[in-house]
């Protein structure tokens, strides 16, 4: 098994692990142009946000870490703002207005990092609006 994989999940099974894997090429595929134009500060800044969301975040999917989750309940429904949903749109603004607070080969790395970190260590990455349970006790298992 790979040193990333035990990183964020743990043991994985095998489909669990293929998902992971297809997350992967996709966020690296998706990463690599920045890190072409932005040099080796990406990469820095991607390990550094990798690091603050995996000390500041849950250990698991539903699991609150130090810094909460941003739930904005709806009538029937629940919006759940994630990190790296934040984070990708405060990149993709800032790169539209060409914002950045430190060098940008940084600023955009740590902003790609909590995206990255988001993404490969939450199952449940890809869950925004999620209907709301009458009864808790009773939510399927994921």
């Amino acid at each position: 098994m790979a040193q990333g994989n035990r990183l964020c999940h743990g043991v994985l099974g095998v489909q669990q692990l293929e998902r992971f894997e297809t997350r992967k090429k996709l966020v690296l595929i998706g990463l690599l142009p920045a890190a072409v134009g932005l040099g080796y500060l990406f990469y820095l800044g991607c390990a550094v946000g990798f690091a603050v969301c995996k000390l500041c975040g849950g250990a698991e999917s539903g699991i609150p870490g130090r810094v909460r989750s941003i739930v904005i309940p709806l009538r029937s429904h629940e919006l759940h703002l994630h990190h790296w949903l934040l984070s990708l749109v405060a990149a993709v603004t800032s790169a539209m207005q060409g914002f950045f607070l430190i060098a940008p080969g940084l600023f955009y790395g740590v902003l790609g990092g909590l995206i990255l970190q988001g993404i490969f260590c939450y199952n449940d990455w890809h869950r925004i609006v999620k209907r709301k349970l009458l009864c808790p006790a009773l939510e399927p298992a994921d």
